[in-house]
């Protein structure tokens, strides 16, 4: 059994509790429009160019079987409708300038990368992170991969989403100790108009884990996740109606993070040949952070722990 995994982060503290290791799985059913991992949307992996490894020897061009790729002034162009990443160009670039965005991954692979780090797990209360993409779109991985896990005493998280069939969701989260569920925007069409599909499936899927939790059936961990994107979810009204949901289901939920927006993904877009509206733009302010956070905290109060994480700029 294999699944495309696309990057790994060893040490994170952002991932859910302690320190831990996260594993980003290929494939996501949204198209968020400030997604910080464009390589992980589509299904299959991109051919990525950095420039700062580029020595502009044209092996690349050369190499291409189906001359889909020519070399411009700003260097690769690749026709990306007509590329089958077949990595002819990739093998043959001498200063690996060229490479293929993710590659496959075994369970065994998986196991083993991730007990490298069991001591700091252990030390630090941390463990393992499924993200991407979505990973529960590679559900059979995921699942013999946690209870590999499980079995080698180390705590495995899933970072969700929640854009997935219900029946589907439902086989997937008991088997995993704290689920990190993203809650971008409460209204169905700004949902849709963001994102790219509408929410009602995501709202559906919490309701099951609250369910679940109610019930004793779930012992894990349910946090909440919001992007604060300029312009996109920083907005009283969604700030106000996203609390509301929370409000009504604390009980279930252990944590709300407000996570600031993040532009230093830019280098990520250009080396996929990627457009990106959000290229220009800043960093919130710590005072808009705030402003939002306070907003939230009118709502919930203490019934959840509230957290406000990310880089913001300075107030001048």
């Amino acid at each position: 059994m294999e699944a495309l995994i696309f990057d790994t982060h060893r040490g994170t503290s952002h991932d859910g509790e302690g320190l831990r290791t996260t594993f980003f799985f290929q494939g996501c059913p949204l198209r968020c429009k400030w997604c910080h991992n464009p390589e992980g949307i589509p299904p299959e992996p991109y051919v990525k160019w950095e420039a700062r490894k580029c020595i502009g020897c044209r092996a690349c061009v050369k190499a291409c079987p189906g001359k889909f790729l020519e070399f411009a002034e700003e260097g690769p162009r690749i026709d990306r409708n007509r590329c089958t990443r077949c990595g002819a160009c990739t093998k043959r670039c001498p200063s690996k300038a060229l490479q293929i965005s993710a590659g496959a991954w075994t369970v065994d692979e998986l196991a083993a990368y991730a007990l490298k780090d069991k001591h700091f797990y252990d030390a630090f209360n941390g463990g393992v992170t499924f993200s991407g993409g979505e990973a529960a779109l590679h559900t059979p991985f995921i699942l013999e991969a946690a209870e590999r896990l499980h079995a080698a005493g180390i705590h495995v998280a899933l970072d969700t989403s929640g854009y997935c069939a219900p029946q589907l969701f439902e086989t997937v989260f008991p088997s995993f100790d704290s689920i990190l569920f993203d809650l971008k925007i409460a209204d169905e069409e700004r949902h849709k108009k963001f994102t790219g599909a509408g929410n009602a499936l995501i709202l559906e899927n919490l309701a099951r884990i609250v369910r679940k939790k109610r019930s004793g059936e779930y012992a894990g961990e349910l946090w909440i996740r919001t992007p604060i994107i300029p312009d996109a979810t920083d907005t009283e009204e969604n700030i106000l109606s996203i609390a509301e949901i929370i409000r009504t289901c604390h009980d279930a939920i252990s944590r709300w993070e407000l996570c600031a927006f993040n532009n230093m993904c830019k280098s990520k877009y250009r080396s996929l040949g990627l457009e990106w509206e959000y290229m220009d733009t800043d960093l919130l302010s710590h005072a808009r952070m705030r402003e939002l956070f306070q907003i939230a905290e009118k709502v919930i109060g203490n019934r959840v722990s509230l957290l406000s994480t990310g880089l913001t700029a300075q107030d001048r």
